[in-house]
């Protein structure tokens, strides 16, 4: 029977891997899985759906989004296991139809000996024409303004993605797991919640896995596919792990949240004359030629929302784009439309003389969280 140690350290293992490296959202929920079935917790869709994503506790109506993802993270496993993770010991399993993991001993298979017949391996050859063709037409065009520093200043660009910190204890269902509390996005905050109410010392506990949203996802697929076309590519990091000395090392680029990602807004605010990052508000004021606004981006209407992108210099030489919304819609709006080079150019044309630093805000439309349009309220370019 595999200890509690060694389930944690295949999970770890798989999560490493180059498969998982662009999917936060599978990595999360993955630990989740992984930590329920540590803890012997039955899991069902209804559950799943108020633990991890967030859901109401009092709706009967079926949400798509859980079997959505344990139906990509089952792709993802099975990818990883039939390349980086084929001679693995162990494989983590989901069942068709549950929504519980399992560990299943493998143990190492020789394949047997064959000569291939070349004609087998006609559709790779294909294929490696295909992507050398495609290679050559992403390349064949400049860098675009707004991003040559990045890929230029031979700085290691930082993805961070805005999660949620959350921690262990009792649910409202009345079994064990994962709590998000919005007043909490870090262990500090959550140290100093149990130094206000030391009796849920006994009741919750710290946890090693944050919560992302949608967002992250779509988000990180634009960027990859946007620095893969000039052979570039970044890290990805948690915002809720990040520091200030992490933040310095590099060029930053940041998808998630207004709210409690009190890093990042100081970083906007302290790079911003005329905008200001408050909690639910973005307040504009001191333009010579733009009257003061405050922009109340807080809405409980999950179709509509408000996006602020910028475009600031970063500390030791190096670059920043910040994308911030309260819900899924306006980053991965926002983010499509920075990573698409006509719209680039059209928007630098437009907006932008000789710099390339700016700060604006959008105001996206959509439907279960798809970006069905963008519109600009606001661009102040500065210098």
């Amino acid at each position: 029977m595999l200890s509690k140690e060694k389930k944690i350290e295949i999970t770890e293992k798989v999560i490493s891997s180059e498969t998982f490296k662009n999917a936060p959202t599978s990595m999360a929920i993955l630990r989740y899985l992984v930590q329920a079935e540590i803890e012997n917790r039955p899991l069902k869709e209804s559950v799943i759906d108020l633990e991890f994503f967030g859901g109401q506790a009092d709706t009967e109506k079926s949400n798509p989004r859980v079997r959505v993802n344990i139906y990509n993270l089952r792709k993802k496993l099975a990818h990883y296991y039939t390349s980086e993770g084929a001679e693995d010991e162990w494989q983590i399993i989901i069942d068709k139809g549950q929504y519980g993991i399992r560990f299943a001993e493998i143990g190492k298979k020789s394949a047997p000996k064959s000569f291939p017949k070349i004609k087998a391996f006609l559709p790779y050859i294909l294929l490696i024409f295909v992507l050398i063709a495609f290679g050559i037409l992403q390349h064949s065009g400049p860098v675009p303004k707004l991003w040559k520093a990045f890929f230029k200043n031979k700085q290691t660009t930082h993805l961070y993605i805005g999660d949620a910190f959350g921690y262990g204890g009792k649910t409202i269902s009345g079994l064990s797991g994962w709590t998000r509390d919005f007043s909490i996005n870090s262990l500090d905050e959550y140290y100093k919640l149990l130094e206000q109410q030391p009796e849920l010392r006994t009741l919750t506990s710290p946890t090693d896995y944050n919560y992302a949203t949608r967002m992250a996802e779509n988000a990180t697929h634009a960027l990859s596919r946007f620095f893969t076309g000039w052979n570039k590519d970044f890290e990805i990091k948690y915002a809720t792990r990040a520091s200030f000395s992490d933040i310095k090392k590099g060029n930053t680029i940041y998808v998630g949240r207004l709210k409690d990602q009190k890093d990042f807004s100081y970083l906007f605010n302290e790079a911003n004359k005329y905008f200001k990052i408050s909690d639910n508000e973005v307040l504009f004021a001191g333009h010579p030629q733009i009257p003061d606004t405050v922009f109340y981006t807080n809405s409980s209407n999950t179709e509509t929302d408000f996006a602020l992108v910028s475009r600031i210099p970063g500390p030791n030489n190096t670059e920043q784009f910040f994308f911030f919304s309260n819900h899924d819609i306006g980053v991965i709006a926002t983010v499509e439309y920075f990573t698409n080079p006509e719209k680039l150019k059209e928007f630098t044309r437009r907006h932008l003389k000789e710099g390339v630093y700016f700060t604006a805000l959008f105001k996206a439309k959509g439907k279960e969280r798809i970006s069905l349009n963008l519109e600009k309220i606001l661009v102040v370019p500065f210098d």
